[in-house]
Formats: structure tokens, sequence, C-alpha cells
């Protein structure tokens, strides 16, 4: 009698054992999304044979440099890339945005908007198929500076050959007011400094967010929902990557490359001659306007933009 009840706690203690409880996967869900916050630039593409690495190409040595470039932050997942497109009305490259979520063995990204062929692959599924975002499962693997995705989906243990993006994570440059994700809500136009018109940003319309984070910025903008022809560069909608500097107010983005219609020449890292420079004044900790200032090499001086903090 003794025996049978040690074995039966033995038992439902083994069996509880095996079972992760909801607080662990809390738990694990959070380090990993603190570990993946951040961003990402992709270095190649892994080719993995029974679970072994058997080759990496490398972007810029073994095969095109093209760049790309992922960000991460409060459940929010940007992307871009400067794959050009000479056959579509926008010839910049693609970007996308969305929401993700992690789990011990998954990482999904629900993407609902974009830039570029993004753009209009998600207006489509939007549209066409009713849905509000388009679900991507990724098997992953997270180690320190470096993060592997599995491309398309989970791979199954039948299949000996996966592919995976290889990605290392971008050093902290500095911690700044203007960390986070933002969404534009208004637009205002100055003359000689004084407000004159108020303009909303059309909800359903226009989606502007952007990330800054640890001294980088990534900007998407998806204006599909406004100009519904495809043969028009702006259906492209823009986006951009770079570093930033904000200090007492002054913000200034140092763009590198883009995506959609903003067709711009690809600059070196921190060219103060191509920058954008902004006044930024916050109205409280989630709220704030930038204000472009008058240089000689800037078409949109007086334009007054409003973003709010995406919680």
């Amino acid at each position: 009698m003794k025996f049978t009840k040690i074995f039966t706690a033995l038992a439902i203690l083994l069996l509880y054992s095996c079972v992760d409880s909801p607080k662990k996967n809390e738990e694990v869900k959070n380090e990993k999304e603190t570990l993946l916050d951040g961003f990402w630039v992709r270095k190649g593409t892994m080719q993995i044979v029974n679970n072994v690495t058997v080759d990496t190409l490398f972007y810029g040595i073994d095969i095109d440099p093209i760049r790309q470039v992922k960000a991460y932050s409060n459940k929010n997942i940007f992307w871009i890339n400067n794959v050009k497109n000479q056959n579509s009305a926008w010839k910049a490259g693609s970007g996308g945005y969305g929401k993700f979520e992690i789990t011990k063995d998954t990482l999904t990204e629900y993407m609902s908007h974009g830039s570029g062929g993004m753009g209009a692959s998600m207006r489509y599924v939007r549209d066409s198929l009713n849905q509000k975002s388009v679900k991507f499962d990724f098997a992953y693997n997270l180690n320190g500076e470096f993060y592997t995705q599995f491309g398309g989906g989970v791979p199954s243990p039948d299949e000996n050959t996966t592919y995976a993006e290889f990605y290392e994570k971008l050093p902290s440059l500095r911690k700044s007011k203007m960390d986070g994700v933002w969404k534009r809500v208004y637009e205002i136009s100055y003359v000689n400094g004084i407000a004159v018109d108020t303009t909303s940003v059309p909800t359903g319309a226009i989606l502007d967010v952007k990330v800054f984070k640890d001294g980088y910025y990534l900007v998407q903008v998806d204006q599909t929902r406004l100009i519904n022809d495809q043969s028009k560069p702006g259906y492209g909608g823009g986006g951009g990557f770079g570093q930033f500097e904000y200090n007492n107010g002054n913000l200034v983005e140092y763009g590198e490359f883009t995506s959609g219609m903003w067709n711009f020449p690809e600059n070196k890292p921190r060219d103060k001659e191509k920058a954008h420079y902004a006044s930024v004044s916050f109205y409280d900790d989630d709220m704030y306007i930038q204000i472009t200032k008058d240089t000689l090499e800037q078409g949109l001086a007086g334009r007054g933009v409003v973003y709010k903090r995406v919680q």
C-alpha cells in the first residue's frame, strides 16, 4: 500500500513536470521578446541539411549586396529592403509593418501594411480575401547577437533541407526620449512660423508608422487606400531606414535607403548633407510634433507632423 502511494505521487509529479505551466510559458515569451527587441540586419542565407548548417551565402561576398533590416519593438514588426522593382510604378525597395508574437518554438508575424510590392500585396489581402493581416509562422533560433529565421514556416521533421534568413543585431548607439513606435495622426501646415491648417490623417486611408530604437529609425507609409490606381507611383507608399540623433528638441534623421516611391539614392551612414532636420516638441510622453526645418535641400520645410505613441 505504501509503495502504491509513493508510485502514484511520483507519477503525478512526473506528469506535471512534463507540461509547461502557463506561468512558465509567459516567462519564456517575455524573455524571447526582450532578446528580439531591437534592429537586425540580414547578413545572408543559410542552408541547413538534417539540422546541420552546410552553407551560408553572405550578402556582398557570395551574393549581391542586398540590404535588409528588421525591427522588433513592443509587439510591432517592421522590415525594409533595397531590392528595386523597375517594372512597377514605384522603383525603390519593399517594406512591411504588422504585429508579432513569439513562443518557445515559433515566431508569428501578422503583416498588415507596407510599401512597394508588400504594400500592394497587403492591400489585395485586406480587400479581396477580407483579412486584416497575413499570418506568417517561422521556426527560429535566437542566440545572443544572432538570429535565424527559417523561411516559409516551421520546418517539417520529414524535410531534411531548409533555408534560413541569417541576421545580426545592430549595436545600440544611444537611448533617447524618441525611442518607441509612433503613428502619424495629424499634419499641420505653417507659413512664416504660424500654423495655418491642421489636417487629420484619414483613418484607414494612410498608415504612417515609425520606430525609433537605439539610435536607428525605420518608417513605413502605406497609402494604397488613398490611391487606388496601381499605375501611380504614390500607390507604392514609402519607407526608409537610417540612424538618428535627438537632443534638446532637435531631431536629425540620417537616411540610408528607401522603399516604395521614395526612390532616393542610397547614402552613407550619417551623411549630414543628405540628412533630414526637424524640431520636435512633446505634448506629453505619448505625443509629439516634428516640424521640418528650412534647409537648402528640403522641400518639406514648414510641414508639421504629429505622432502618437503606439501602445
